[in-house]
């Protein structure tokens, strides 16, 4: 299909999806993503792909399983619909012993390939493979040198829900990385524009600050998943996790020192000042 992979793992949520439902190992499937010659996809959006294409493989792989059922039944004698494909063999339900091998139900398609399609969404054919909703809570734990100014996140925690987890590891990896991109924007990141011409003036990584591996402690997530989460379907995950951790180190800084620091980035100049501004509230 025409996606990409954009770094969040969608050629393997692809490949895992087509290899389960065809019961074979992953690294028999050939995956070809990338360009506009295969059929039309949607546009890489975190929060759509992960949905997007893990629906459309999986009713382009049961299209597909269903053809090849129809051509190795009669060699099983049995019904199209009494078959299965697991283990890398399509055999009879409940019982593994009248099978074939994946090579030899293959051998029985014949001349003409079989050609399979599955399109998202696809409401003609329950159940709906996709759904929305996404949702997460986050927790920050920091400490504030009320001297300097400096503010260290110690540990931030992430509890996520995206329906069906597809891959655990990816998609854990996502939310961690949503983290670390939060700690970045949320005490070192920011575009300074000079106000009359409107030019960057930190146009570089030699100004343009960013967190590194220093400002970034313990990372805990934990995602959301079996009974009354799964049922819902593939929901995507990417953008939701990196909103949170701004406004959750905000809270924790404003709770830390008694005053909130009213802009983001959380600068060690701005936590001052506000620090400043308490202390003559508190004067008065």
């Amino acid at each position: 299909m025409a996606t990409q992979d954009l770094g969040t793992g969608c050629r393997t949520i692809i490949t895992i999806v087509a290899a389960d439902t065809l019961g074979i190992p992953m690294e028999n499937i050939r995956l070809l993503i990338g360009d506009n010659r295969y059929p039309l996809s949607g546009a890489s959006g975190g929060s759509t792909t992960s949905g997007g294409v893990t629906s459309s493989t999986r009713r382009a792989a049961v299209n597909a399983r269903t053809q090849l059922f129809a051509k190795v039944a009669p060699a099983l004698e049995a019904k199209p619909e009494e078959l299965e494909a697991a283990d890398g063999a399509i055999r009879v339900k409940g019982n593994p012993s009248r099978s074939l091998s994946w090579k030899e139900a293959c051998a029985r398609i014949g001349a003409m390939p079989m050609t399979a399609h599955g399109k998202n969404p696809d409401k003609s054919e329950p159940p709906d493979l996709t759904n929305s909703g996404v949702g997460g809570v986050q927790m920050a734990d920091v400490s504030v040198d009320v001297e300097t100014g400096i503010v260290s996140v110690n540990k931030m925690v992430a509890v996520q829900d995206c329906g069906l987890v597809v891959d655990v590891k990816t998609a854990e990896s996502q939310v961690r990385g949503a983290l670390i991109m939060g700690i970045s924007y949320a005490l070192y990141e920011e575009k300074i524009l000079d106000p009359v011409s409107g030019r960057m003036l930190n146009p570089n990584m030699e100004f343009y600050r960013l967190a590194g591996i220093a400002d970034v402690r313990e990372l805990v997530v934990h995602m959301m998943t079996g009974k009354g989460y799964d049922e819902r379907g593939v929901i995507g995950l990417a953008e939701p996790p990196v909103v949170s951790p701004g406004a959750a180190i905000s809270n924790a800084v404003a709770n830390a020192v008694g005053v909130r620091v009213a802009f983001l980035p959380l600068t060690p100049d701005r936590v001052l000042e506000a620090l400043e501004q308490r202390g003559a509230h508190a004067a008065v």
